[in-house]
């Protein structure tokens, strides 16, 4: 008798999943149920459809669509919410959306892939607010696309990565914008020198922007904030942040972890018998702290995906960890991170030195060469690499990479200050952006470390 796996969700995590069980095992029978239309879709794509959707319409976010699916031998399932998971049964009851009926199917394996919801909106909202949007799915998108005819003054509540990338969005679409972000600077997760940075590339390119300050209500025409201040609005999108979205899993007795999210082992299993999770509703272990964190991250949720799929089909693989490796753009800058900021590093348990540097993208004299500014983090006992964040016009990318393979692979910043990179004047300066910070935080360490002797070293008699 055939393995019977049953999926839910079927975005990343769950289309991944069910794709690779399908190659792995050609004998199982697989089973997606979605309960949106759409399935396999590019969520980090859409702000950028948003605001280019004849270069990038719609369907090119769409990576496989049910029909195809179906092709490859997938049961995909769409328009069916799963209502109750009988673990002890080895069932799930399901609403079909479009036929009005509810059934159970079994399953012999079963994978939670129910991603994240935004987070509610803490405050009052009038009779005679401004429209109210978030972004999550495709269907998020379509909604805004729809009601931005008339829309002159947009209001976004919160400074994460949707919300500076919408920022960007309806600049590009010509509306007047204003960020709200309750912390005391944009992009929470990263240390204040680069945060500052951003906010300052938002101000020039016209962003209205409010930080470290709470929004009170929604009322006629506007947005008030605690201060008294108020904004008006035409349309109030909510980017206040996300959750995993574990209720179904918790009312089947699936345990979570700290983080809110759901507990899984390194085969992504739950402490359910033949449960599984993956993607954004499931923790991932970190590789410098060893301890699990939440990253709703699309690369996270597909890399998730595939080791579910494997081990559901019958094999026996482990995911590997995550580093909280991303990056987004921000009008003509990209900004990104890899490892622990400083604060983290600290509550980790480390000692960490800290140092900013700016560097240049490529030789000075290079047309082409933009200013790195860079905020990169080790470990004063060990010189351990622990983290790094960059923010600049150029070759950000390649600088967080060879950031997060330095820390993937343990480096210290002498093994940074010495790594074989290449050079030539249209790519790099002779001395690349991570070499330059791996020499100066070589001599902090030192300095730090001689500072230490002279304290402890006895007086001369």
């Amino acid at each position: 008798m055939s393995t019977r796996i049953v999926v839910i969700g079927g975005v990343a995590a769950g289309t991944k999943a069910a794709a690779t069980a399908r190659r792995r095992n050609s004998a199982a029978e697989v089973i997606v149920l979605q309960n949106e239309a759409e399935v396999s879709y590019s969520s980090c794509g859409l702000p950028y459809h948003l605001a280019d959707a004849q270069g990038i319409p719609r369907a090119r976010l769409i990576a496989r669509t049910p029909e195809v699916f179906r092709a490859d031998g997938i049961d995909m399932r769409t328009r069916h919410r799963v209502e109750e998971i009988d673990a002890q049964q080895g069932l799930v009851t399901v609403r079909d959306l479009q036929q009005a009926r509810t059934y159970t199917q079994p399953y012999d394996k079963l994978l939670i892939a129910t991603g994240a919801i935004a987070s509610p909106l803490k405050a009052r909202v009038g009779a005679a607010a401004p429209q109210v949007l978030h972004l999550r799915s495709i269907g998020d998108a379509d909604a805004i696309a729809q009601r931005l005819s008339g829309v002159r003054k947009v209001v976004i509540l919160g400074g994460g990565y949707i919300g500076l990338e919408m920022a960007h969005t309806f600049k590009a679409l010509g509306r007047d914008v204003t960020l709200i972000e309750a912390m005391p600077h944009v992009i929470p997760s990263y240390d204040a020198a680069i945060a500052l940075i951003v906010e300052a590339t938002l101000r020039e390119h016209g962003v209205e922007l409010f930080t470290g300050v709470r929004v009170s209500e929604l009322a006629d025409g506007g947005v008030i904030l605690e201060t008294g201040n108020r904004i008006v609005a035409d349309l109030v999108l909510v980017a206040t942040g996300v959750r995993p979205a574990t209720a179904l899993a918790l009312a089947a007795g699936v345990k979570l972890g700290d983080t809110g999210a759901i507990a899984v082992s390194p085969q992504m299993a739950t402490n359910l018998p033949n449960v599984y999770a993956a993607g954004d509703c499931a923790e991932s272990p970190h590789r410098v702290t060893n301890r699990p964190v939440w990253l709703p991250l699309g690369d996270v949720a597909n890399r998730h995906g595939r080791v579910a799929g494997i081990n559901m089909a019958g094999g026996n693989t482990e995911f590997a960890g995550v580093l909280g490796t991303g990056i987004f753009q921000v009008f003509d800058s990209a900004v990104a991170r890899t490892g622990l900021g400083h604060v983290e590093a600290l509550a980790a348990g480390f000692t960490p030195v800290s140092e900013t540097l700016q560097a240049p993208s490529r030789a000075r004299y290079m047309r082409g060469s933009k200013p790195l500014t860079m905020r990169v983090t080790a470990d004063q006992h060990t010189g351990r690499l622990l983290g790094c964040q960059v923010v600049g016009a150029d070759a950000v990318d390649k600088t967080i990479d060879i950031a997060a393979s330095a820390l993937w692979g343990g480096l210290t910043v002498s093994d940074l200050a010495d790594i074989d990179l290449a050079y030539a004047p249209p790519f790099s300066p002779v001395l690349a952006p991570m070499q330059a910070a791996g020499e100066l935080l070589g001599k902090r360490l030192g300095e730090n470390q001689r500072a230490a002797q002279a304290i402890h070293q006895p007086a001369q008699t």
